[in-house]
């Protein structure tokens, strides 16, 4: 098997096959040290400014928005193109995503990027609904676009790239040799993608460019699926397509067997401008000026009619016109990065969660179907959306971050998916040789479509994947998750189905073990297995949804441990024997996700402290799940270090542009961004100054680092469960922290707030705080609906 294997170990790497086949193979990975907290703290210089100007309502705002700006991605010289690890910028809003090649199209790429291994490293343009019957992502269609007969794209000789995240923009300046042209001409070139999902792409040619620009639309004749390894290793039926010709411009009309019917419509302004749409091209016939092309994807799975749908979609962008549209665009990134703030000391570790909220923005924005685990790459994982782990790193980012537009859509989109999977729980699920069938529930799967349908993994092995109950437990999670946070009460009853079915699941895979006195899941009786089960049935009491028997079984779920040099430990599944160095972030889900544990519980601080040694960081969003533990746990310093460890060039960062999936020398973990890792990073960083997740108690700043405390954090907006809105600013002589009640009910929770360093007093004691062991705690702070208090503590 070889690389390949290496490659399947990428189906969440020692996740995925520690929960499906067991710990031992294993145990070799995770027990390295970590690697040594990263010296340094990078200071960006400021980059371009917004074309829509910023109002900030204080001074946190004030910097944050200057955070944004900051982290413009910015690739300047040959050097940069050059790069063998080069990455493409990431555009996307409203379900279209485009990775964008160095002229501005999908083809070329980057003339030296690696192109080891088994992923096909290129530019690609996506939309939420391209897809085929069995769950697998398809991108039917290229762009690109040059000079002369052949329409080359230009030797680049010159080359700068500015993606500005505060307004998701994107602006090129080129100089190109075109032909048998001897002097190099410029070409500056803008890209966007509106809230709706219209690409637009202008091109503005010097005057003593070669030849006019024109673009070309091409039709994928070469299908991948899943890196076509284990029973995808065979030619796939081919896209075929043809041009309809509209006034200023054509759709492209593609089809493939068993799959969408795709769409692309284009509408090319300019002077000069033509269109052959038997040929797929667009363009001008007048060298040098300016050409801009609007181009808006539709599929029949989202509509009857993809193409009039395309295209009155891209007619009335073009109605709207190019800076009308632009200017849009940018207010619609300005709402999204102003629902919360966060201003920290440590300069790139802000530019870096800054860029992670613009990737949450690029997939979730306005989008109805989520990414895979690769963004919308078909590549890896076949571009299906993962709701074993990725997904609920994102919707939690999203919703810590105030962002509950876009983590309802999560729900809304689980919502679609149900049917299909209550489908497979009652008529049955086979994946290769494994087969299950339940006498209802809802059955989701670790990959799975647009609608909810579960991709087949490459090689038979891989079909114990329809054992996998978690996937489910996720699916209420996140359900949830939004009700609880945003108090969503129209989605109540959806994530209470959602439960209920799943949880269904999850009981007829319950084995009752008399040696044990406790169940097991027959199948996999992982940690990650045991604690979603818990979880199911816990929240199903809890919330009325419970079948008879269920109120007994709840506490009565095992979650595996065992004892290590003396000390209770979690372990990776019923019967591992722990040994030093090892265990895996994802053991510890019984205390941050499906909180089955609390965070004073000693097994969560003594399996935190046998699973830092291991090699756990080395898949990238593992690094964030250890600094939220860190944060549960009140190590600043510590949940610092493992966020910083996520910022490591060459490392688990690429070409100044994105995280990596694993830490390895295999050339396909460095080629995309993993959305998830992302998430992470946010949701490591939000944790660090507000623990959101208790119902009863908030904790504002439960893990400043000690370098922190002098210099000072803050933070507006971020959200606790409960739809309470909480911002805070910490000082050496001064802390603040108000709570905005967004519900329409009163609710009361316990406060506790970090005091600094050696606070025994506060000056002018607050409605009743007392100090506890540099803690100021107030029981039962009571907030009526739509209201907020704001408390200022001084030592």
């Amino acid at each position: 098997m070889g690389r390949k294997h290496n490659r399947m170990m990428e189906r969440k790497s020692y996740q995925r096959i520690l929960g499906t086949w067991g710990l031992g193979i294993f145990m070799a990975i995770v027990t390295a040290q970590p690697p040594p907290l990263i010296a340094g703290d990078a200071d960006p210089a400021p980059v371009g400014n917004l074309p829509v100007k910023w109002l900030p309502a204080d001074a946190v705002a004030e910097a944050w928005a200057k955070t944004v700006q900051h982290a413009a991605f910015v690739k300047d010289g040959m050097e940069r193109l050059r790069n063998p690890r080069y990455q493409y910028e990431c555009l996307g809003l409203g379900g279209t995503v485009m990775r964008v090649g160095p002229h501005g199209m999908t083809r070329p790429g980057a003339p030296d990027a690696s192109m080891a291994g088994y992923l096909t490293h290129l530019p690609y343009l996506s939309y939420q609904y391209w897809w085929d019957e069995e769950a697998h992502r398809h991108n039917p269609f290229d762009l690109s676009g040059g000079y002369g007969l052949n329409h080359e794209p230009g030797q680049i000789v010159a080359f700068r790239h500015k993606l500005d995240i505060a307004s998701g923009f994107l602006d090129m300046d080129l100089s190109l040799k075109a032909g048998l042209a001897a002097a190099a001409f410029k070409s500056h070139r803008e890209l966007l993608i509106t809230p709706e999902g219209v690409l637009v792409i202008r091109i503005i040619d010097a005057p003593d460019a070669a030849a006019p620009f024109q673009m070309s639309v091409g039709v994928n004749d070469q299908v991948r699926i899943y890196l076509n390894g284990g029973v995808y290793a065979k030619a796939h039926d081919p896209w075929v397509g043809a041009g309809v010709s509209k006034t200023e411009g054509l759709v492209v009309v593609a089809s493939r067997p068993k799959s969408c019917t795709a769409t692309l419509a284009i509408i090319c302004e300019g002077d000069g401008s033509f269109v052959d749409a038997p040929h797929l091209l667009l363009g001008s016939t007048q060298p040098g000026g300016t050409l801009t092309f609007y181009l808006a994807p539709g599929s029949s799975y989202e509509g009857p009619d993809p193409a009039a749908a395309a295209w009155k979609k891209a007619a009335t962008a073009k109605a709207r016109g190019y800076e009308a549209l632009r200017h849009e665009t940018a207010l619609w990134w300005k709402a999204y990065y102003a629902r919360s703030a966060v201003s920290v000391p440590d300069r790139e570790l802000a530019v870096w969660y800054a860029r992670s909220m613009y990737y949450l923005g690029v997939f979730f924005g306005n989008t109805d179907v989520p990414p895979g685990c690769n963004g919308t790459s078909v590549e890896s994982f076949a571009g299906a959306v993962c709701p074993e782990y990725d997904l609920v790193l994102d919707q939690m980012a999203l919703l810590y971050g105030n962002h509950f537009d876009e983590a309802r859509r999560v729900v809304d989109w689980l919502g679609r998916a149900l049917p299909r999977a209550e489908r497979y729980a009652k008529e049955g699920l086979t994946l290769h040789k494994t087969s299950v069938t339940y006498s209802g529930g809802a059955k989701f799967g670790p990959l799975i479509g647009y609608d909810g349908t579960i991709l087949a993994p490459p090689t038979e092995g891989e079909g114990v994947w329809a054992h996998e109950d978690f996937a489910g437990n996720n699916a209420a999670l996140m359900a949830l998750n939004f009700v609880d946070w945003s108090g969503d009460a129209l989605h109540g009853e959806l994530a209470k189905r959602i439960l209920k079915e799943t949880t269904r699941v999850s009981v007829e895979d319950l084995l009752w073990r008399a040696d044990l006195h406790a169940y097991l899941n027959k199948h996999m009786p992982n940690t990650v297995q045991q604690a979603g089960t818990r979880f199911g049935l816990r929240e199903s009491v809890r919330r009325g949804g419970a079948e008879k028997a269920w109120e007994e079984m709840a506490d009565k779920i095992l979650l595996p441990t065992a004892d290590c040099q003396g000390t209770k430990v979690l372990t990776g599944g019923a019967g591992a024997t722990p040994v030093a160095g090892s265990g895996d972030a994802t053991w510890l889900v019984p205390s941050w996700w499906y909180r089955n544990l609390s965070d004073e519980d000693p097994l969560v601080r003594n399996s935190y402290a046998l699973f830092r040694d291991s090699r756990t960081g080395d898949y990238i969003f593992n690094n964030g799940w250890m600094g939220v533990i860190a944060a549960k746990l009140h190590d600043g310093d510590e949940a610092c270090r493992w966020a910083r460890q996520m910022i490591r060039p060459g490392v688990t960062l690429f070409d100044d542009t994105c995280f990596g999936e694993i830490i390895s020398d295999f050339e396909d973990f460095k080629k995309t961004p993993e959305v998830a890792a992302h998430g992470a990073l946010i949701c490591n960083l939000d944790r660090m100054l507000l623990d959101p997740d208790d119902e009863h108690t908030i904790t504002a700043f439960p893990a400043i680092p000690a370098a922190w405390e002098e210099q000072g954090v803050a933070f507006n907006h971020l959200a606790a469960t409960g739809c309470i809105l909480v911002s805070g600013e910490f000082k050496p002589k001064q802390v603040r922290v108000t709570l905005d009640n967004r519900s329409d009910r009163e609710c009361k929770r316990n406060l506790r707030v970090r005091l600094p360093p050696g606070t025994t007093r506060l000056r002018l004691p607050d409605e009743g705080f007392r100090i506890e062991q540099g803690w100021a705690v107030l029981p039962a702070v009571q907030l009526p609906p739509k209201a907020k208090r704001t408390f200022t503590l001084e030592p």
